[in-house]
């Protein structure tokens, strides 16, 4: 299906990933419904959003042609999944990392939405296979998996399941390329997809310079900004500082670690 058949898309939660997957689509010119499974926390995600695009306007950074006004105006909010997915041609999911979770939430939505509208997931290490295990028609699923949040940073890697048939993919690099994301289509599903493992390998990197920064001579901070909104995506070398917590263990090793674990 075109993207010029229909200009609703749902996006499903409303956390940071959902209300900036949101504001991308609205700066596009599309219509978006945010629904959370939590009575009134897409309500406020709402709320969010129209202070946050009011802040980008005003500091000239704002995308799309439209004001901000114009922008919150084409986001509404539900509580209701069916309403949510009504008229919607594109389904982003942004719920919780947690398999579980999105096994059932896509089940939920296939059983309320036509054939040909294309489910898009955000997990960021999840694999398609094992996200849609329980759907039916995976021809019509991929992963979006945006860096975060996407509004902020364009790139997003399009993750194809084993069954996705190629129109998906094209229509969703299409509908990436305009809202202004930076789409990079991976011809299958690999466990950490391409970013993760890119940037796995910089993150182990910028550590080791900070364990060689802590035991040379140097004493000035050496800023390691890894263009990324992640937990440890800016951080210090310096000899005289430790980086650890009140019982000893260092935060940053634990972090690599967390964030490493289903990569590798």
């Amino acid at each position: 299906m075109s993207s010029s058949d229909t200009k609703i898309i749902t996006v499903i939660g409303s956390g940071l990933i959902g209300r900036s997957w949101a504001m991308v689509f609205a700066s596009g010119g599309y219509s978006v419904k945010i629904y959370d499974n939590q009575p009134g926390q897409s309500t406020k995600a709402i709320v969010e959003i129209k202070k946050q695009l009011q802040e980008l306007e005003d500091a000239q950074m704002l995308r799309g042609e439209a004001t901000a006004l114009q922008q919150v105006a084409l986001i509404s909010s539900y509580d209701d999944l069916s309403q949510a997915l009504e008229g919607a041609f594109f389904v982003q999911e942004c719920v919780f990392e947690q398999l579980e979770v999105k096994q059932s939430i896509f089940q939920d939505i296939e059983r309320l939405v036509g054939k040909d509208v294309i489910l898009s997931s955000s997990t960021s290490c999840l694999v398609p296979s094992n996200v849609f295990s329980k759907v039916q028609n995976r021809s019509r699923c991929l992963v979006s998996h945006p860096v975060n949040p996407p509004y902020y940073v364009k790139l997003v890697e399009l993750v194809p399941h084993p069954e996705t048939a190629p129109a998906v993919m094209d229509t969703t690099h299409t509908l990436m390329t305009k809202v202004g994301q930076a789409p990079v289509r991976l011809r299958k599903e690999i466990d950490g997809f391409a970013l993760n493992r890119v940037q796995a390998a910089i993150i182990a990197e910028s550590w080791r310079l900070v364990q060689i920064f802590q035991s040379s001579p140097l004493r000035k901070p050496v800023p390691l900004d890894l263009s990324r909104w992640h937990p440890i995506s800016t951080f210090c070398a310096e000899e005289e500082s430790t980086n650890t917590e009140p019982d000893g263990k260092n935060w940053l090793t634990e972090k690599v670690d967390d964030y490493c674990c289903d990569i590798y």
